[in-house]
């Protein structure tokens, strides 16, 4: 598909992604599951009515609702079939989540990408426990959402040597 395919609905092109496997707790059997997220990194282009802001410190994809077809292969061979498409009632709309590997139970993306969740972590173990398998692009991701987390864009540095150049304080004005 080229840039025209999404004039209506939108779409986001990056120019890679991480397949990022965490470990999470099933909120259903309550035992430690493998879950699974993409990583949108730079460049990216945004096409048609895509209104999604993204940043170049990279973003999290959530709710993904059309998998690349670029990315199916990896995705089916790494996740053994438990990051697939499926309904949520919560979202109220089909879009590939993750499934428990002991029970099948939905994770869904709130869960696996929300601040108690594997891919935003609050510690070095956490950081340390993250895996990733990057794909070289150019990827489509048609009405392409994103969470921001950066606890994930220090990882993606550190993980790279990225080394950021130090934030200038800002100077207040003087009161009078």
């Amino acid at each position: 598909m080229n840039s025209e395919d999404f004039a209506d609905s939108g779409a986001l092109i990056c120019g890679s992604v991480y397949l990022l496997v965490g470990r999470g707790e099933c909120y259903a059997c309550k035992r430690s599951t493998r879950l699974f997220a993409f990583m949108a990194l730079p460049p990216f282009e945004l096409v048609g009515d895509q209104d999604e802001a993204m940043d170049d410190e990279g973003s999290l994809l959530k709710e993904v609702v059309d998998m690349p077809a670029s990315l199916r292969s990896v995705v089916a061979q790494v996740t053994n079939g438990k990051w697939r498409e499926d309904f949520s009632r919560t979202a109220d709309q089909t879009y590939w989540m993750n499934h428990c590997e002991w029970c099948d139970a939905k994770q869904g993306d709130f869960f696996v990408q929300g601040a108690d969740g594997p891919f935003w972590p609050y510690s070095e173990e956490g950081l340390a426990a993250i895996e990733a398998t990057k794909i070289e692009g150019p990827h489509t991701f048609a009405a392409a959402e994103t969470t921001y987390s950066g606890a994930m864009a220090d990882w993606r540095d550190r993980r790279h040597g990225v080394v950021r150049p130090p934030v200038k304080p800002r100077r207040s004005a003087k009161r009078k």
